[in-house]
């Protein structure tokens, strides 16, 4: 079970050929195409990020996301939010300290940095540790307040989002072949990931079932309501829809006050999902499955999300254009089918958009999300639905 933090080292088997590629693409000034943003947000933020498609060839990405996503669901219970950016630090650039609580669950951090030769000082990515320093101790710096973690080659490192964090200034070489090298993005609850038997919908209706008796017990207990996190867990649900065994992947439950140190109230929210967990029953099935699925404390928006959009275009034409733009989501490793009309997503969300006469609809299940990533998600989402039905005319 993952908590706080993690690290994965040698994590990609094709890392150094992806080292190889952005080495090939960048050691000519001469002829570099990469086109850097330089991101500068001053006494906060400055480095340079592009797409990792910039300088990985498209295939070799491909299989690097695929790899992530099918490690993610396995060890944690969560996907990747889209494609991370890919970050370049040279001397002077920094991270200031910050948190990500509205961007995922986890954050994570790639490493194509040659760690062990590098020639800068500095980089490593600074986590700040739980609880406040007491006023009565004499002395407290540096480690003691926070933990550095290196940047290793091939390693992947996650941690909880709502963490402080930052990353320690470059001090070296301008150098981009010597600079830290690194993929960056985000992990959040993806719709119950269903493997065997079990009808994929029935189950994702039973999780909705179980989100919703959860979020009725902890309504109203006053000693709960400052427990906040995320629980993802893996069922082994045998032929008659009983479940088997249960493998919390991540427990990030905790409380303000006490971080991730014991605490009762975060002990009670843990029993009653525990309990609830434990007690669920699938519809029959014809063998056995595995669902994949996260409970959100406190729970959020239950109802599906559901946006319409009018258009006057035909719809034909509209299906082929946003045909080709889900293309660009398959190419990420998402699931993608069409089915009639009708076109299903089952991942990040288990959803359908279609092409109506006269509108495009789009409905997708209630996400374990807090509410300002629900809000963008929407918003995202009328906005790409809009400029599809203009794209019809």
């Amino acid at each position: 079970m993952i908590q706080r933090q993690h690290v994965v080292n040698d994590f990609f088997a094709e890392a150094e050929a992806m080292r190889s590629a952005y080495d090939l693409k960048v050691k000519d000034p001469y002829r570099q195409t990469v086109s850097w943003q330089y991101f500068c947000a001053p006494q906060m933020y400055t480095y340079l990020r592009t797409v990792p498609q910039q300088v990985i060839p498209e295939p070799l990405f491909a299989r690097f996301m695929q790899h992530m996503k099918q490690w993610c669901i396995e060890h944690v219970g969560l996907l990747p939010m889209g494609v991370p950016n890919l970050h370049l630090m040279v001397n002077g650039c920094t991270l200031g300290l910050h948190s990500d609580f509205q961007n995922g669950t986890l954050g994570y951090v790639y490493s194509l940095t040659r760690w062990q030769t590098r020639k800068f000082a500095g980089g490593e990515t600074l986590l700040l540790r739980d609880g406040i320093p007491s006023y009565k101790k004499h002395h407290v710096q540096g480690e003691s307040l926070y933990e550095l973690v290196p940047a290793q080659f091939n390693q992947l490192l996650l941690f909880d989002d709502r963490i402080v964090h930052g990353t320690q200034t470059i001090e070296g070489s301008m150098d981009p072949l010597e600079g830290r090298i690194a993929f960056v993005g985000h992990l959040r609850p993806t719709s119950p990931v269903v493997k065997g038997a079990l009808d994929a919908a029935a189950a994702r209706r039973v999780i909705l079932d179980l989100q919703r008796d959860l979020a009725g017990q902890l309504k109203d207990r006053e000693d709960c309501k400052d427990v906040q996190g995320t629980v993802t867990f893996r069922l082994e649900v045998g032929a008659s829809g009983q479940v088997e065994s249960v493998t919390v992947l991540i427990d990030h439950l905790v409380t303000a006050a006490a971080g991730y140190a014991a605490s009762a109230p975060v002990d009670e929210v843990r029993r009653i999902v525990q309990q609830g967990i434990a007690a669920l029953k699938f519809p029959d099935g014809a063998g056995k499955s595995t669902v994949t699925a996260a409970v959100l404390v406190p729970l959020p928006d239950l109802r599906p999300i559901e946006i319409a959009v009018p258009h006057a275009g035909r719809a034909a034409m509209l299906r082929e254009v946003l045909r080709a733009q889900l293309k660009e989501l398959e190419a990420q490793g998402f699931q993608i089918e069409q089915a009639g009309d009708e076109f299903l997503m089952r991942e990040p969300l288990a959803g359908t958009i279609r092409i109506e006469a006269t509108r495009i609809v789009a409905a997708f299940d209630p996400p374990m999300w807090v509410p300002s990533q629900r809000e963008h998600f929407q918003a995202n989402l009328r906005d790409s639905l809009g400029m599809l039905a203009r794209a019809g005319g």
